[in-house]
């Protein structure tokens, strides 16, 4: 079994956590395997190394939450029929090689500050469906013209409010995207899309800054004092490697990305498929009495695993992270004979 604790890492210095941190050091005798710094800036710790796992190069995984939305749950049939146009709904990624490229596009709001450019996932309050169409509907006249720029064929479809899809159907183009998620409160410059098509989609953002500067889903909110929509994030691909891994996970978190992850993979003959669990703590969670909680669930788990059983521990941060492997358990001692007499001479 694996135990992910996201956000973690830094507390390990905390002087009030001290205690806390030593008694999961004393839970079992562990070997350090990896400590080490993403080999790039683009990419979370947490997605380099499944990458690492899985056997793939490092790149960003945000693309593959969209391999969980397969219904139309929560969309009337009108607007389901009404909307055929913009929707992939009730279509979940091709299983197969494909010869197009998928790659995750997200609503969010840029903003501009003295000394760089930001990024908000829209965290007041994201998307709903009708917002989502009407804004996509808003770009269909100018997909043809961005087609031409990219030499290929380009459109945008909408799995969820907040997840939407370029699809390359024509042939592939040289751009590449981050994680929102890793961007998100910094400065941009470093996390927008790469690429030799790279210069081509900032055409594109700005065309759609334009087109929704005074759209009506924006006016109605600024009117509810509301971040408005004014940009697409360029994430991750839908298919960001083999299908085929060199280990394959039992993911139980509720990350979208890691139910797609175990959704997109599949596992050789034979091949074991091994327990994850990933607690995670964001920036606001990142208190002592939340991080003690949660080392005290590892070790209440690894106490109740089975002597032959595994466990590694991966602590992570942004960009680092400590993987270790517990190489044996420490069982409590049964108590001998003369301590067995003595408790029952007490009785």
């Amino acid at each position: 079994m694996v135990f992910v604790l996201d956000g973690y890492l830094q507390s390990k210095a905390w002087p009030e956590l001290a205690g806390t941190w030593q008694s999961l050091w004393e839970a079992c005798q562990l070997v350090e395997r990896w400590n080490e710094t993403s080999a790039s800036p683009r990419c979370l710790a947490i997605e380099h190394w499944l990458c690492q796992q899985l056997g793939w190069e490092p790149c960003a995984l945000s693309g593959l939450s969209c391999w969980p939305m397969q219904d139309s749950t929560g969309i009337s049939s009108e607007l389901l029929s009404a909307s055929h146009d913009v929707l992939e709904l009730n279509h979940a990624p091709e299983l197969e090689i494909v010869a197009h490229q998928e790659i995750l596009l997200t609503p969010c709001h840029f903003y501009v500050r003295l000394d760089h450019v930001g990024v908000s996932s829209l965290g007041d309050r994201p998307l709903g469906w009708d917002e989502s169409i009407s804004l996509r509907r808003s770009l269909s006249a100018d997909l043809l013209e961005w087609s031409s720029w990219f030499d290929s064929e380009i459109d945008i479809k909408i799995r969820s409010p907040m997840h939407w899809v370029l699809k390359i159907n024509k042939r592939p183009i040289d751009v590449e995207g981050c994680s929102l998620a890793l961007a998100e409160g910094l400065n941009v410059e470093q996390y927008l899309a790469r690429g030799e098509k790279a210069r081509l989609w900032r055409r594109v953002l700005n065309q759609i800054q334009m087109i929704w500067y005074e759209h009506s889903v924006n006016v109605a909110r600024a009117d509810a004092g509301l971040q408005p929509v004014n940009a697409l994030w360029l994430g991750g691909s839908l298919y960001p490697g083999s299908r085929t891994v060199k280990r394959r996970f039992n993911y139980h978190t509720q990350e979208d990305y890691m139910k797609g992850l175990e959704r997109y993979t599949h596992s050789e003959n034979n091949q074991q498929t091994e327990a994850l669990l990933l607690m995670k703590l964001n920036a606001t969670q990142l208190r002592p009495e939340s991080i003690e909680h949660g080392i005290k669930r590892v070790i209440e788990a690894i106490k109740s695993r089975r002597a032959q059983d595994s466990i590694e521990i991966l602590l992570c941060s942004d960009h680092d992270w400590e993987h270790y492997r517990a190489s044996h358990i420490l069982q409590p001692a049964k108590p001998g004979l003369i301590h067995q007499l003595r408790r029952w001479l007490a009785r």
